[in-house]
């Protein structure tokens, strides 16, 4: 998935808000909250910001790490492939 396409999706399933909770990554990327807290440590993941000690993901960097994701999955070789 592109990354305009990823943003306009998340838009519209958000209502036009910016930046998503925790809980809303969780939900839409199929990934658990000590996941993401664990990413968060590990400085990996979706890029982040802290707002009032709130961890919140603003949308156009999940669209790029959903986009990224994308790019990086290759299909499984089928077992015709490999004869």
């Amino acid at each position: 998935m592109k990354q305009k396409d990823a943003l306009e999706t998340i838009i519209k399933l958000y209502d036009g808000k910016l930046m998503l909770t925790k809980r809303e990554i969780s939900k839409l990327v199929g990934r658990s909250i000590s996941a993401l807290d664990r990413d968060i440590r590990e400085s990996k993941g979706i890029a982040y910001k802290k707002v009032r000690g709130k961890i919140l993901y603003p949308i156009h960097e999940v669209a790029k790490w959903i986009s990224d994701l994308d790019s990086n999955i290759r299909p499984a070789k089928t077992s015709q492939e490999d004869e």
